[in-house]
């Protein structure tokens, strides 16, 4: 039987271009604050890098809550099960504060020591301690509007919460572009609006939650059921992965900002400027895993093979064709953040390179994302943790700290490290062995 080799079916568009909008304009938060802070100055520019990376880890270990929460709360979305889904959202809340005290307690202790670990340049320490310490008070916020906008998606209300995803994202840039343009203050006024708006969207997406749904944290109604080892024995697999990727981020960023500032602002605006061809990747991941859903509950384990790894290909060579067009016009795109030209030129070569990277880093997004979704949620740990740590914070570091190389040699231990990624979750996924075990899983109700 000839297989179809068309991606883009009514089905798919329906689901992916919402999906894009949103991951669009979430990256639009990025790159719209990294020009903000460019018209300050690159320094700028260096130290909120240094913190987000930082934070983004902090971030990352609320988030196993936030992925068990959703795991159950999908295998649950029925209004006639809103009882368990209270529970769900009860036990997720006390476990977010839980976990966001102890990081905030943690960022306030040992901030200085932490940003020492990155080689936080001297002359950005004291800017950069006042910004993560106000900025991680703000973590429970995003964790807690991160579960409402997953049940929303669970319950169906897709373009719903995109359309929440976007408004909290305008907010964001709102609160930072009245102090930037304004002049208003500097990096702390920075925080602080960061602050604000972050908790501002979660009750915008509070109150859209009780107006589709309800009152998910009415916990009157909900049942004492003992969810916090379940939650995290489901979200601790998949989160891992992100954890484990972004700390090693933050290792390379303290390898790159031992080139100084300079790198550490080529590397951040680099980043920037392709962060939407990422947007892309995750799109398709979500938007592929609402598909494979449907084939896995019907046991159609072959279709979920030929549309996974379909997924993979056209959207990798979406990537690619996205990236070298940016990648050409790089000396223009760069020069919107800055107009150093020793900036510009390092920018415009790891543009050409991250044609060679992002079509791996898309391709390996949406290939972790099926695997987790066929309860392959170790593997991608496992290969994450020893390409990590056995070979590109090892290789980076010599060939930065060692040989004496630039901010290219550290792209192309990038690209070795997804290639070979790639293969191996590849070989996993059409291997098929995660079909027998759910052959033998009936879906039946928790």
């Amino acid at each position: 039987m000839q297989k179809d080799r068309k991606l883009f079916t009514k089905n798919y568009k329906d689901i992916f271009l919402p999906l894009l909008v949103e991951q669009i304009f979430l990256t639009l938060i990025g790159n719209f604050n990294v020009f903000l802070f460019s018209l300050f100055n690159d320094e700028l520019v260096a130290a909120i890098g240094i913190s987000d990376q930082l934070l983004n880890v902090l971030t990352m270990i609320t988030n196993i809550v936030v992925l068990g929460a959703s795991i159950l709360i999908i295998q649950n979305a029925d209004r006639k099960r809103l009882y368990y889904i209270k529970s769900i959202f009860r036990e997720s809340v006390i476990l977010n504060l839980i976990i966001a005290f102890l990081i905030v307690i943690a960022v306030f202790l040992f901030n200085k020591n932490l940003l020492n670990l990155m080689h936080t340049p001297k002359e950005l320490l004291a800017e950069t301690s006042i910004y993560i310490k106000i900025v991680s008070l703000s973590i429970i916020f995003l964790a807690m509007t991160s579960l409402m906008l997953a049940t929303l998606r669970a319950f169906g209300f897709v373009k719903i919460a995109v359309r929440v995803s976007v408004a909290n994202t305008i907010l964001v840039i709102l609160g930072n572009s009245l102090i930037v343009l304004l002049n208003l203050g500097g990096i702390v006024y920075i925080a602080i609006a960061t602050f604000l708006t972050r908790f501002l969207g979660m009750l915008i997406t509070l109150s859209t939650l009780k107006k589709n749904i309800g009152d998910l944290f009415d916990i009157k109604e909900a049942k004492h059921i003992k969810l916090k080892g379940e939650i995290l024995s489901l979200g601790l697999p998949s989160a891992l992965e992100q954890i484990s990727y972004n700390f090693s981020q933050t290792i390379i960023t303290a390898i790159v900002a031992s080139l100084g500032t300079l790198a550490v602002s080529s590397k951040i605006y680099a980043q920037t400027i392709t962060s939407f061809t990422f947007s892309i990747g995750v799109a398709a991941a979500t938007g592929g895993q609402i598909i494979i859903g449907e084939y896995l509950r019907e046991k159609k384990f072959s279709k979920i093979i030929d549309f996974g790894m379909l997924n993979v290909s056209k959207i990798s060579l979406i990537a690619a064709g996205v990236n070298l067009v940016i990648a050409i016009l790089g000396g223009y795109l760069t020069r919107i953040f800055t107009n150093n030209a020793e900036i510009i030129s390092m920018v415009r070569i790891i543009l050409f390179l991250q044609v060679l990277l992002d079509p791996m880093r898309v391709s390996n997004e949406i290939l972790v994302s099926n695997l987790n979704l066929v309860k392959e949620v170790k593997y991608p740990v496992i290969v994450g943790v020893i390409t990590t740590y056995a070979l590109v914070i090892p290789l980076a570091y010599i060939s930065v700290k060692k040989l004496g190389l630039d901010l290219n040699a550290v792209w192309i231990v990038f690209i070795i490290d997804e290639s070979l990624r790639r293969i191996l979750f590849t070989k996993r996924f059409k291997e098929g062995k995660w079909i027998k075990l759910n052959e033998e899983n009936n879906g039946d109700e928790i």
